[in-house]
């Protein structure tokens, strides 16, 4: 018998001893929630699980619930994706090209929208994140009618080299600037060089400037140096140039302590001279001479340096060095807290290192061997359970985060262990069951998208006072219930 505090969805769907009356108004009240419909639609979306036919039917919702915010961002399972591209509205169509992630497969089908606006989109963010299209459809774009179209085509991977070296002679001036560079322009004919350099058009010939542009070496001696109107190049000869001593000397008795800061980093600077800047009154001054290569670590110690807040770049240095695991262990090894900070960044880190990096006293050390995927279990666990920043739930989805053992947390006052039980192998259905029901959002929410849930608890968060959407993208969700689902929510079926 079904008592009045029922739930509609529980009653539609999951109670087999409710009847066939009760069953009409449950699903009477079901079909009134516009809702209830959006959350649904929005999980099924998202749903990994979900077969081609129920997704031909999702993206056939116009509109579709809240596309804007999660359609152009959200890395959509591949089926997903291609049930969009056919989607009826054209705005939703180019907010799916505008997703990086698409696969190459239906952005070359979004390239030849019937919408001019999807079709710019979609080549556009092809161009942009190095998407490889087809040729022959690069080259239908090449060739096509409409400029834009053809400009982007200039830049996009797969291109042909001779279609590419055609639109040089293109008669829109975008597409002729964008098709020349250092790449095409010894390859043109030169009465098509000739041309670009007498173009009437200014991008045409700043594209030419670009590509016919040679480096000039940048000064090392003194006279050179004062010779150089351009501050750019002076800095960048301060800091990388094999400079003489006299202009090292200049340098590093400059006013401007820009110029002192490359001469303190600068590898071809005496290590005696770059040494005389370890008491410079500019902080970041001795704070460059003291992640020089060729100070030793008692020179390093004798440096009153300050490590600024915040994440700082790996110096070259060290990178260089990431394939030499003796070269890491000295690093590793390092009294300079930013050296071993570094040392977390390289790929392959040996183990007795990464068992170093893990035990180091700097937390901001064993926070980023947490992003290497060397990374050891216990410290992950630690880090998620304590780091503020905005990163710290990406911890979970590190290589060695899920391991058994996880479920202990499943009471732990602190909710990020509680959801960190989930990612437990082995957590029993009735773990996730009782975490569907924890206090936390992210936790409920977490545990029921997980295809361990009970079955009748996943059909009971299907409803409007349960967790819809996270229920509806459950991969465990049977595919019979998701056309139900939709057919209550006045889907039409294909």
């Amino acid at each position: 018998m079904v008592h009045k505090g029922d739930q509609p969805a529980r009653v539609a769907f999951g109670m087999p001893e409710a009847s066939e009356a009760d069953r009409v108004d449950a699903l009477r009240l079901l079909e009134a929630d516009s809702d209830l419909h959006a959350e649904w639609i929005l999980g099924l979306a998202m749903n990994r699980a979900a077969p081609d036919e129920v997704l031909r039917r999702v993206f056939t919702v116009d509109p579709l619930p809240e596309a804007r915010h999660w359609l152009p961002y959200y890395r959509l399972p591949p089926q997903a994706a291609r049930a969009a591209v056919a989607h009826p509205g054209p705005r939703v169509r180019a907010m799916l090209a505008e997703n990086r992630s698409a696969p190459s497969a239906v952005l070359a089908v979004l390239v030849e929208d019937p919408e001019p606006r999807v079709r710019r989109i979609a080549a556009m963010t092809a161009c942009e994140f190095g998407v490889e299209l087809p040729a022959e459809l690069t080259v239908r774009l090449a060739t096509g009618p409409e400029a834009r179209m053809r400009y982007w085509a200039a830049g996009l991977r797969g291109l042909p080299d001779q279609a590419r070296l055609v639109l040089a002679e293109d008669p829109d001036p975008r597409v002729r600037a964008a098709a020349i560079g250092s790449w095409s322009w010894p390859r043109l004919r030169p009465e098509v060089r000739a041309a670009a350099e007498a173009d009437p058009d200014p991008l045409v010939r700043e594209a030419v400037a670009r590509a016919t542009h040679v480096d000039v070496p940048l000064p090392t001696t003194v006279e050179g140096f004062l010779a150089e109107p351009d501050e750019r190049r002076r800095r960048d000869a301060a800091s990388t140039a094999p400079v003489e001593t006299a202009l090292a000397e200049l340098l590093a008795a400059h006013e401007d302590s820009s110029l002192r800061i490359g001469v303190a980093r600068n590898p071809h600077v005496p290590t005696a001279l770059a040494l005389g800047l370890a008491a410079d009154p500019e902080p970041f001054v001795r704070l460059t001479v003291s992640l020089r290569p060729d100070v030793t670590e008692a020179q390093r110690a004798a440096i009153d340096y300050t490590v600024p807040l915040g994440r700082a770049p790996v110096p070259p240095w060290v990178e260089e060095r990431f394939g030499d695991p003796d070269a890491l262990r000295e690093i590793a090894a390092s009294g300079h807290v930013l050296l071993r900070r570094g040392v977390t960044c390289a790929p392959e880190l040996p183990a007795d290192v990464v068992e170093r990096l893990a035990a180091d006293d700097d937390y901001f050390v064993r926070l980023m061997l947490c992003e290497n995927d060397h990374a050891p279990h216990e410290l992950l666990v630690e880090m998620f359970a304590d780091w503020r920043g905005l990163s710290w739930g990406r911890l979970a989805y590190r290589r060695n985060f899920a391991r058994p053992g996880l479920a202990r947390f499943a009471d732990d006052p602190n909710y990020r262990l509680r959801y960190a039980a989930l990612f437990d192998p082995e957590a029993e259905p009735e773990l996730v069951d009782r975490l569907s029901y924890d206090e936390e959002d992210m936790v409920c929410r977490h545990a029921a998208a997980d295809p361990r849930l009970p079955h009748s608890r996943l059909v009971e968060l299907l409803g409007a006072d349960g967790l819809p959407r996270s229920a509806a993208g459950n991969p465990a969700l049977p595919a019979g219930l998701m056309h139900r689902l939709l057919d209550v929510a006045g889907v039409v079926r294909n």
